[in-house]
């Protein structure tokens, strides 16, 4: 006995049966609405619902890819904003530290001024002429034990 009721498929597919497993080559899609108009009736062939499938998948991994990409974007520019604020902050440490050492600077100038006005007045002529390179660090020149030596000891009185 022949079974002649229609199947579905997973997609819709109507199949029937009648002598062999035949499927139509188009895809009804049913329409309901709460309006007069009833139900609408859709037909769709195999080739252009797999067309239209795969532009779907192709516009879901599109959009999935530029998602991704919007939020990487958003949180580099985060981070570039956070590196400006560090570098304005920075700046002005700079700025600070500048003017400080310029009035270190003044302040070191005004002093050579007055050690030499005191030498001036005291008549001690000229002191010491002190190295810039006081406070560099480095190691000692090396001595020299035969010099040492060979210099004669004070006697003391």
């Amino acid at each position: 006995m022949l079974n002649l009721t229609p199947a579905f498929s997973l997609f819709g597919c109507q199949r029937a049966f009648f002598k062999e497993l035949k499927c139509y080559d188009y895809l009804n899609i049913l329409i309901f609405s709460h309006t007069t108009f009833g139900v609408r009736r859709l037909r769709l062939g195999k080739e252009t619902f797999k067309t239209l499938l795969y532009l779907f998948i192709f516009f879901q991994l599109a959009l999935t890819f530029l998602l991704c990409d919007y939020i990487q974007v958003k949180k580099k520019i985060s981070l570039l904003n956070q590196f400006r604020h560090e570098t304005m902050v920075q700046k002005s440490h700079i700025q600070l530290f500048s003017t400080k050492i310029e009035e270190l600077e003044k302040q070191l100038s005004k002093l050579k001024d007055f050690d030499q006005r005191i030498h001036t007045i005291a008549n001690l002529g000229k002191g010491q002429e002190v190295a810039s390179f006081i406070g560099v660090g480095g190691t000692s020149p090396p001595i020299n034990i035969r010099t040492l030596k060979q210099q004669p000891k004070e006697v003391k009185d």
